[in-house]
């Protein structure tokens, strides 16, 4: 080959890195439609109180000190908080594997030969050294590997705090559904002390010729359902002190009963309902953080796939010393490398690189579902805390006259102008509004529980983690991890109308 034509072959050589790399594409472009547009106001939102804070600890707003207990407690045992705080420990390993890609390999390395024999001759040999490998990773197959591992890191530290928040829910609703059903109980166990002594009074009369047969029989019948609802709601009562011991990670045991042990039902204070900038829930919530971190990562999956089509250089140089009576002896030294490019994979790069595309359409999707969703859940609870609060109002005013009703028959009753059972039919009624009552004032409480929850995350600062790796400008100026506002790669995930 000539010297013309070697020159000509080196240039060409040369500048396949640079040609190549122009087949990668540039930064992400948001699938159409996948976008979230943050409405300007809350539907229903007229009555919530516009607040810029809210307490990190809302629960301690109930007023039950024994309520925050359990939600300490919760957080520091439950076993599904745990088992997310191992799954983040889990990707940081992962992301210090991906790094440990992109640095030097440094092997040690020994040889010795006792007793050889080479033309003729016998001879012993021994070598130490090392040996290096480290690839360039010119088009950042390597490097986007690693960025992919570090944003899952934080989506999975948001998933973590996904969890966190669920458990203090649940331990919130939990304890707010024992109460209830706890003061379900005393109302049911005062209803039957009131039927038992008018099962007396009208056995008593039967005796005397003043009631029939059929009125001791109807008192009779509303004792035993009695018995039998306080049977029930002792039921439901350990099953929800079991429950709330499985939150607390603890086995159920009869301790819960001590430890739930705090203010009733009609005690606990009704914190006070507060409406975030929606847009702001969006940037801070955990699972939308997860969401879009899933976004940045799939999209440096795609990067690296695509760096796949692109040759690899890789030196191997080592440096030892010999000794001994054969040939090598003093220091020995070796430089290699190599150039790895595909020509025919059969179209199996193609494929991953397909792959990788969808992947990371099928994020921005599942972006736009957590989104939609979130503010569905915000939306609904705060629908929910108005109108329970409306209905427990009406309830209450509809209870005051049943009892009112109730106390009049009775009044009836001693005076003959009513039998037993108008007054019996009057008791049924005063006692499914007083339950109902309850109900929906443990249902109201929960909710606010609920909505203090979902909405919690919208009032601080984001994540330091996420602030930090948004403050910090990869190449070609391009942030990496979560941005404030969903933004991702320069496209906006979300915008306010």
């Amino acid at each position: 080959m000539s010297a013309r034509k070697r020159a000509s072959l080196m240039a060409g050589l040369a500048a396949l890195p640079f040609v190549l790399s122009a087949c990668q594409t540039g930064d992400f472009i948001m699938p159409k439609g996948s976008a979230v547009t943050a409405p300007a106001t809350w539907r229903h939102g007229d009555a919530a109180r516009a607040m810029t804070t809210l307490d990190p600890q809302w629960w301690s707003q109930f007023g039950d000190p024994v309520l925050v207990t359990l939600v300490t407690h919760a957080l520091a045992n439950n076993p599904d908080l745990a088992a997310a705080a191992q799954r983040v420990l889990q990707a940081r390993g992962q992301m210090r594997l991906a790094l440990s890609a992109q640095l030097p390999h440094v092997d040690g390395q020994g040889l010795g030969i006792g007793n050889g024999h080479l033309i003729g001759q016998n001879f012993s040999q021994y070598i130490l050294g090392g040996g290096l490998t480290f690839n360039f990773d010119l088009f950042g197959k390597l490097r986007e590997q690693t960025r992919s591992a570090r944003v899952q890191t934080l989506s999975n530290e948001a998933d973590r705090e996904t969890v966190r928040l669920a458990l203090i829910s649940d331990t919130v609703r939990a304890y707010v559904s024992l109460q209830a059903s706890r003061s379900a109980l005393a109302i049911l166990q005062r209803n039957l002390t009131v039927r038992q002594a008018e099962q007396a009074r009208v056995s008593h009369q039967l005796k005397a010729g003043y009631e029939k047969i059929s009125s001791l029989d109807q008192a009779d019948a509303l004792v035993s359902d009695a018995k039998a609802q306080i049977a029930s709601t002792r039921l439901q009562i350990a099953q929800q002190e079991d429950a709330l011991s499985v939150l607390l990670g603890d086995l159920p045991d009869d301790q819960i009963a001590t430890l739930t042990a705090g203010l009733p039902l009609e005690a606990l204070r009704m914190p006070p309902v507060i409406a975030p900038v929606p847009v702001r829930l969006l940037s801070n919530r955990p699972d939308l953080v997860s969401a879009a971190n899933q976004i940045i990562a799939a999209d440096h999956s795609l990067k690296s796939a695509r760096a796949a089509f692109l040759p690899d250089i890789v030196i191997n140089p080592g440096v030892g010393t010999a000794g001994g009576s054969g040939p090598l002896t003093g220091t020995v030294w070796a430089l290699g490398g190599s150039l790895l490019a595909p020509i025919f994979e059969g179209g199996a790069l193609r494929a991953k690189e397909s792959i990788a595309v969808s992947q990371r359409n099928q994020a921005a999707w599942s972006y736009r579902k957590t989104a939609v969703q979130a503010f569905r859940e915000v939306q609904d609870a705060l629908s929910g805390t108005n109108h329970l609060a409306d209905q427990e109002a009406s309830l209450r005013r509809s209870l005051i006259s049943k009892q009112h009703t109730l106390a009049d028959a009775r009044k009836e009753l001693n005076t003959g102008y009513v039998n037993y059972f108008d007054v019996a039919n009057a008791e049924s009624v005063a006692l499914s509004a007083e339950l109902q009552t309850v109900q929906i004032r443990a249902a109201r409480l929960a909710e606010i529980g609920s909505y203090c929850t979902r909405i919690s995350t919208a009032f601080p600062a984001p994540v330091a983690s996420i602030r930090a790796i948004w403050a910090k400008p990869g190449p070609s100026g391009v942030h990496e991890g979560v941005m404030p506002m969903g933004v991702s790669n320069g496209t906006p995930l979300i915008s306010q109308r």
